[in-house]
């Protein structure tokens, strides 16, 4: 009896998975066949599982549109915040971990909420304080921009990560004859790379999707490739198959990025619980 229940509980939790696995998998699909058909094909009301494929919306997409400028944009800003969201963050969380400094978790409590606030909430003072500096329709702003959402995530991560690393370690490389300096970049850092990993990997995609800032702080000369979507809907109609070819586009960088890193991804998510 024993065996039977056990047998129909591992039943139920594959048919669990299974169905999980095509409801978050059928989107994706959805897009990717949209982006072959034709725009008579995407635009039926009844959907066409059976179409000629074409090749049509992603030649426009990247000989017509100009939307590589737009990827090579988010690649820009994307890099270039994770990059030093990494950097400010490993220097707000590694102090805040290894020392008892004096309102340290309060701070860090602080530096979290940042990341709760809702985004709508600051889009009016973040647009005022940016034009008023000239800052509007350029790269500068976007990075700014990103790193100031992505930052407390990435603190987060990080002091969790350096909470998991002993003391003593570092003591061993001080007596051993290493300064703070090198003891961080010799003994401490190769262990929180895979927290590197994750954070930066996290800041990344969250940068590279973003759309409400970027909407409404872009102009003529500086837009993201989700704010080029909307380049798509027109007077005329709204040109699906082209749509979903740039969302391909759009998802295949960060799709690559995350199998690469797949293996210190999952290690950096798993080892940096934050204690207290």
């Amino acid at each position: 009896m024993g065996m039977i229940k056990k047998n129909i509980g591992s039943i139920l939790q594959h048919i669990v998975i299974i169905v999980a696995t095509i409801i978050f998998i059928f989107p994706i699909y959805w897009m990717v066949a949209t982006s072959f058909k034709k725009q008579t094909d995407a635009f039926t009301i009844i959907p066409q599982w059976s179409f000629t494929a074409t090749l049509d919306n992603y030649r426009a997409i990247l000989f017509d549109s100009g939307f590589l400028q737009l990827l090579f944009n988010s690649l820009i800003v994307g890099v270039v915040s994770t990059v030093i969201v990494l950097i400010l963050g490993i220097t707000i969380a590694y102090p805040f971990a290894r020392y008892k400094l004096s309102g340290g978790k309060q701070i860090i409590t602080w530096v979290i909420t940042l990341r709760i606030i809702p985004p709508i909430v600051t889009i009016l003072p973040l647009y005022l304080l940016f034009a008023n500096l000239g800052l509007v329709d350029t790269f500068l702003a976007f990075i700014l921009m990103h790193v100031f959402f992505n930052l407390p995530l990435a603190t987060l991560l990080l002091y969790g990560f350096f909470k998991d690393i002993p003391g003593e370690l570092e003591e061993s490389a001080l007596v051993d004859g290493c300064n703070r300096f090198t003891a961080f970049f010799r003994v401490i850092f190769p262990i929180i790379r895979p927290g590197l990993v994750s954070a930066g990997l996290l800041s990344f995609i969250f940068s590279w999707n973003e759309f409400l800032f970027a909407n409404i702080l872009s102009g003529p000369n500086v837009k993201t490739a989700p704010v080029g979507l909307n380049e798509f809907s027109t007077p005329v109609g709204i040109l699906w198959g082209q749509i979903a070819a740039a969302g391909v586009l759009i998802v295949i960088p960060v799709a690559i990025i995350a199998i690469i890193v797949q293996r210190h991804m999952i290690r950096g998510l798993t080892m940096g619980a934050v204690k207290g």
